[in-house]
């Protein structure tokens, strides 16, 4: 109301005294009126904030519910890509030549991802971290073997710079971190570690020691490497080894953290503990298990159910190397010849189980080779393996995947992709006819993975596959 008074009013006194005189009446009358109109208005808040306060289950409006949502920030969003990428060993990230190399291969082959190890399984952090358990290690420095052995915290000197290409150059980062494999904190904190029936600390057929899954500190310790990985620029986080052992004298292996939970739902309760800690950071999470989860109907006796692990992740990456299976596996004769197959017909069974889960598949395929060993490998492994590979991916619907070389060479990938470009080979629609139930497993699929099978990969080559570094 006040705009529409004379602009002498708004000044001051003005004019002679009769004039002063009206326009004090008014004003008078004016204030007045502002008076009951603020009176009312003052009101209505008030009794609009009872209502809101005392109304069913309401907190009281300076409650701690209502500070904790007022001063809570908003979630950051994920961003989510086409990832098409390649693995990259710690050691790998921290050569500066091998990393120009890499992101060199990335853009003349059209992809535009890596995986870097930042906690592999041998339990080496990539990069120098501020957290307690880091600085643990770092105390026993000299006293234990395995910690200098690994190279623990000393594989990439410049983790910014590596972190700065990768941005440069558009390439999407995502950070490994193997997770019940470990054999350097175990030896530092036995009180963390899987036991044997002697309290000693277990060790695997290659002499490697766990975590004990069941020990919420092993929880604690993987989150605070995933979040040091956040903050360091990362977009995703890649859980591996997130299962039980499968090798060695399991009759052996004693969990003192034990409880009566199922080792089904330790894994699901790690991924849903861990994922609540990543949300301030945006992080996409996935998570890497056993190809043959697609087929069998129980957990394998290592946690791993992919429906399960589906409910707190954003991507299964099932690992569907064809010289993994046992020859016969699903009717084919050997698996390691017939790359298309293997791959095609182990990702439709991962598809059928994930069915409206909204979690989505990103394989590990494979880019090396593995030696004879009777019932698994001997095929060599070049551009038309590997194409063969990425087309099944392909045409199972699934635009994303990666690559899986221990020595991070990656021969023929380049001349694969580009004969797949040549052929005007692209991901097509998943048939919708194509997602039922998945089929009984035959009869001579193992329960679990057999003892003398390769050991998982990415989480680690057979032992005279490839070297890893």
């Amino acid at each position: 109301m006040a705009q529409f008074l004379p602009v002498c009013l708004l000044l001051g006194p003005c004019g002679p005294a009769s004039v002063r005189s009206q326009f004090r009446s008014e004003e008078a009358k004016l204030k007045n009126v502002q008076y009951v109109i603020l009176t009312a208005v003052l009101a209505a808040v008030a009794v609009a904030g009872c209502r809101s306060s005392t109304g069913p289950g309401a907190p009281p409006a300076n409650g701690p519910a209502s500070q904790q949502q007022s001063m809570e920030p908003p979630k950051p969003k994920k961003e989510f890509i086409e990832a098409r990428g390649v693995y990259l060993t710690g050691w790998s990230a921290g050569g500066k030549q091998k990393m120009q190399k890499i992101v060199e291969l990335l853009k003349a082959t059209g992809m535009n991802a890596v995986v870097i190890d930042v906690k592999d399984s041998d339990g080496a952090i990539t990069f120098k971290m501020d957290i307690p358990w880091a600085k643990q290690v770092e105390e026993k420095r000299g006293q234990i073997k395995e910690i200098n052995h690994y190279g623990y915290a000393q594989r990439c000197a410049d983790i910014d710079w590596v972190m700065n290409l990768l941005k440069e150059n558009n390439i999407y980062p995502i950070a490994r971190i193997a997770v019940f494999a470990d054999d350097i904190l175990p030896r530092v904190r036995p009180d963390m570690a899987a036991k044997n029936a002697s309290g000693g600390i277990w060790e695997n057929r290659k002499k490697e020691a766990w975590l004990d899954p069941y020990n919420k500190e092993g929880w604690d310790y993987n989150a605070a490497v995933a979040i040091e990985a956040m903050k360091k620029g990362f977009k995703e986080i890649q859980w591996d080894y997130v299962r039980f052992p499968t090798d060695g004298k399991l009759d052996n292996l004693r969990f003192p953290a034990k409880t009566d939970t199922p080792p089904n739902e330790v894994i699901a309760q790690f991924l849903a503990y861990t994922r609540k800690k990543l949300e301030p950071y945006g992080a996409i999470v996935s998570a890497d298990i056993f190809g043959l989860t697609g087929l069998v109907s129980d957990d394998m006796g290592i946690g791993q159910l992919i429906h399960q692990i589906a409910e707190n992740v954003d991507y299964i990456c099932p690992m569907v190397y064809p010289s993994h299976y046992h020859k016969g596996e699903y009717g084919i004769p050997n698996p390691d010849a017939a790359p298309y197959d293997i791959v095609y017909v182990s990702l439709r069974d991962a598809q059928r189980r994930l069915a409206g889960t909204g979690c989505k598949i990103r394989p590990w395929l494979q880019n090396f080779s593995l030696p004879d060993r009777g019932r698994y490998g001997g095929s060599h492994y070049g551009p038309p393996q590997i194409a063969a590979q990425i087309k099944a991916t392909f045409d199972r619907g699934i635009p994303e995947f990666l690559m899986w070389d221990p020595k991070n060479r990656f021969n023929g990938l380049d001349a694969a992709i580009a004969s797949l470009k040549q052929k005007g080979i692209k991901p097509r629609p998943t048939p919708p006819d194509d997602l039922k139930p998945p089929a009984k497993a035959p009869a001579n699929a193992p329960a679990q993975p057999a003892g003398n099978a390769p050991a998982e990969a990415p989480g680690q080559p057979a032992s005279n596959a490839p070297a890893r570094r």
